[in-house]
């Protein structure tokens, strides 16, 4: 997994007293955010043999996975243009030096707070829940790739923190969770071989 700088852009004159459109929307956006995070395992066991390695993995889990994934991020990066519009910024805009001074309103740091709170849709239970089930239909349900899946995590973390500089607290309770389920996930498969 490759994690990539956000290059500040050339700036441009802030946009002044811009209101927020559409608030009715804003409730839409929840409702849509909340239906495509909420992760149910795949009940459709179709795989797809991918023909270049003999590979097989469940791609059904992997397109719904991928789905869920970009509705989230466009909701975050709709709560996060609303937040700067407000204070006449937009993400085209806005220069790094700029980043520093925007302050969260109360409306956007609660509607995040709930967002990773414990049931939420980007919690560290949703996320980790979401993370495992890519890794198992990746590599086909096959535990032998069980090091090639935590080292691909591992990095994945390691390039956040290297952008970040410290993980939040919910990041490395994320990763931990997402370690714990792997280990579950083999003890099982290979319970389950001797029974």
């Amino acid at each position: 997994m490759k994690v990539n700088r956000i290059q500040p852009s050339m700036y441009v004159e802030p946009i002044k007293n811009v209101k927020a459109k559409r608030p009715k929307r804003e409730e839409k956006d929840k409702e849509l955010l909340n239906k495509a995070v909420e992760h149910e395992p795949s009940q459709d066991k179709k795989s797809v043999t991918y023909t270049k390695t003999g590979h097989v993995y469940d791609r059904a889990t992997i397109d719904k996975l991928k789905r869920q994934s970009e509705e989230a991020y466009s909701y975050l990066r709709s709560l996060v243009e609303k937040l700067l519009l407000k204070q006449g910024h937009s993400l085209k805009t806005i220069t790094s030096d700029e980043w520093a001074k925007i302050e969260i309103d109360e409306t956007a740091r609660l509607e995040a707070q709930n967002l990773i709170a414990p049931g939420g849709p980007l919690s560290a239970e949703a996320v980790s829940d979401r993370i495992v089930d890519f890794a198992k239909a990746i590599s086909g349900g096959d535990i032998e790739k069980l090091d090639k899946l935590k080292g691909a995590i591992e990095e994945g973390f390691r390039q956040a923190e290297a952008i970040l500089g410290e993980l939040p607290e919910i990041s490395r309770e994320t990763y931990n969770l997402i370690m714990e389920k792997l280990d579950t996930w083999v003890n099982e498969v290979e319970q389950n071989k001797g029974d």
